[in-house]
Parts: C-alpha cells; structure tokens; sequence
C-alpha cells in the first residue's frame, strides 16, 4: 500500500464518528481511502448507518489532509511502522476478526504476521503464587517457537513478558495508548528489552495518544484476535482478563485457566473459566497439548532421552530436580547428601547439556 493510500486511511480516522470497523467497510466498498473522500453524497447516503452530519463531516475533510500526513510522518521518523489491515504483513488471524479488526496498527519493532501466539494475561495485583505459574508456565514453553502476547501492564502481564524474555521467547505487548507512551511507566525499561530482543510494541493508536480507560477494553479485542489461544493465569471475577477470555472464545479461539485455592478470590474468574469450559492448565505441557496436540509426547521423549544420556551423578541430580518449581542447590544438595560443591559443578555441566535450567539466587529446575 501506497504512503497516500495510508495517509487517507489515517486522514478517514479522523473524521468524527468514523472508526476501524467503518473505514474497513468504506475501503471494501468503493475500493481505497483515497476513493472515499471523491465518492458522491447519494453512494454515501444508501450506505447504512451513514447520517447526513456524517457525510458532512468526511465531505469536510481531505484524503490527503494535514493530520493524517502528520500522524504518518510522525511514525517514519520514529521508526514505527503503520500497517494497514490491506497490507500483505497484516496477521492473518487478526484479519479474521473483520470489522472488529483494527483497520491500522502502529508497530515498534518486529510482528511476524505469522508467528504462532499465546496470550498470557491476568490480574495486575498478582500473588507470588500467580508471579510462580506465570513464570513456570512461560519458561516452560522454552524452546517452542511461541509469540507470547500480553499488555504490558503490573502484574501477570509484566511477568509473562519477563518470563518470555527469559526463555529466548519472543514477546509482544499490545497498548491501550500511543506505542511512544509506556503505560506503566514502571515498565518502560522491559519495552525497551522487549524491543532489543526482537519482539514489538503494537497500538491502533496514533503516536501521542495518553492511556485512557476506555482504551483498554479496545486493546484486549486485539491481544484475543492476534492469538491461536489465550490463557489466564489469575483474575478475579471483575478482572479485565476475563475480558479478553471472553472475546478469545467469540473469536473461536482456545481458552485455558490456572487453577488457584478456592480461597482466593483473585481465582475466582479462573474457576469461572474453568466451570464454562475452558482448559485446566497445571503446566507448561498442558498448554502444547491444547495449542499443538500430539507435541506433548515428542517432548516428554527428548526429555527421557536426555534423562538417558546423562551420567551417574547427573541422572540423581536430575532426578531430584522438578519440571515446574525451581529448588535451591542447598536443598538439592542436603536432599542427596552431596557436598553443595559438588552439586554444584553437577548441575553446571547439565545447564551446558540443556538438561537444566539455572535461575537467578542458584535455583534450579529441569529444563
């Protein structure tokens, strides 16, 4: 697509009263943005729901009009792309929303059009127990070739993108403001990680735009519609995750839930999940095996074979080891009688194998 074809679209948003679904209908109708602005009253008149205050507004207005020419030169000199819901490095899955579908998304960085993506959401006041499975559960897909999707926002979702970045997997976070405003700005430092380490920014915002609380709902429709599934890790029953669960499953996209105390009302959407259908994640596995049936298997094989392959010493410390929650080397060392030294050079070795994974403070757990 055309610079003047994308500043006409730009030019078409702002227009009052027209939105994503209305320029996606006016393009399909009369064939580019550009067209819209030359198209005669009477074609605009028989569309429906397009008043006569609206016609005179876009009769108003200019394809190649100074906001939209400002909003475009803006994003090229910041090195942001504007990408169009015509242009061929459009996701296709989100494509498939329609006109629910964003017509223009402001990228910082690199979107793979067709990346494989899982959204990792939940609540922004998360417990150490939703930090530990959203950790788990993401490091877990290590290797996979996964896009995690999330908001950047406090809590699951600064930590999904975190854990992703750990595990060498590309991260995306999906703003409810311009890609130039980090929103927290407690996280502007993991955007710019989240860039330098090939994953992007995405917003329909233009740049500028401050965060606003009606934004975000708009958001979450974009973080369901780019991904094959999304899951919700902790929420209560009013959390904004719930949100974007409900418009994954509208979307015909897969479901999953964490499961958490019965107690704990920041598990209360979760098991509302749950009870409705959607799958019951307890790991990293359970995940693949909704996204990628039949992955489960081969990985439970590798695992065994490197299980297979390791020496005496290593194949005890491996054992000792769990796939989901991290040990410290005293623990690992006190539980098998072995000098903390010794365990220690062990584990190194198997980290080099691939066996192991080493986390900040000397934990370990299987890789």
């Amino acid at each position: 697509m055309t610079a003047a074809e994308k500043v006409a679209i730009l030019n078409l948003f702002a227009v009052d009263g027209i939105g994503s679904g209305t320029v996606i209908r006016l393009v399909s109708e009369f064939g580019s943005a550009q067209a819209v602005f030359e198209a005669p009253e009477m074609r605009l008149a028989a569309l429906p729901r397009f008043s006569a205050s609206l016609i005179a507004s876009l009769k108003g207005a200019r394809a190649d009009g100074a906001e939209g020419q400002r909003q475009f030169e803006q994003a090229t000199e910041s090195g942001v792309r504007v990408i169009t819901f015509w242009d061929e490095d459009y996701p296709p899955l989100l494509r498939e929303l329609e006109s629910d579908a964003p017509a223009v998304l402001f990228v910082r960085g690199v979107l793979a059009a067709e990346a494989e993506r899982v959204a990792v959401i939940g609540t922004r006041s998360a417990t150490a127990y939703g930090k530990h499975m959203t950790h788990d559960l993401v490091v877990g897909l290590r290797g996979t070739g996964l896009h995690i999707v999330s908001g950047l926002a406090s809590g699951i979702d600064g930590f999904a993108h975190e854990a992703a970045l750990e595990a060498g997997l590309t991260a995306e976070a999906v703003f409810g403001c311009g890609v130039d405003r980090v929103y927290p700005p407690v996280n502007t430092a993991l955007a710019h990680r989240v860039i330098a380490e090939g994953g992007a920014l995405i917003s329909e915002y233009p740049l500028g735009t401050e965060p606003s609380r009606h934004h975000f709902p708009q958001r979450n429709r974009i973080i369901a519609g780019l991904c094959k599934a999304a899951l919700v890790v902790e929420a209560g029953d009013r959390s904004g995750a719930l949100i974007t669960a409900r418009l994954a499953g509208e979307y015909n996209r897969d479901v999953m839930a964490v499961p958490g105390s019965v107690t704990n009302p920041k598990t209360a959407g979760c098991h509302g999940l749950i009870k409705a259908g959607a799958a019951l994640v307890e790991s990293a596995d359970d995940i693949l095996h909704v996204l990628r049936p039949g992955a489960v298997g081969a990985r439970a094989a590798v695992a065994r074979q490197t299980h297979m392959d390791l020496p005496g010493p290593e194949t005890t410390l491996y054992g000792a080891l769990d796939p989901s929650q991290a040990r410290h080397i005293d623990d690992i060392a006190g539980r098998l009688g072995m000098p903390v030294g010794e365990a220690l050079g062990h584990l190194l070795l198997m980290e080099l194998k691939g066996a192991v994974k080493q986390l900040p403070g000397k934990y370990f757990v299987r890789a």
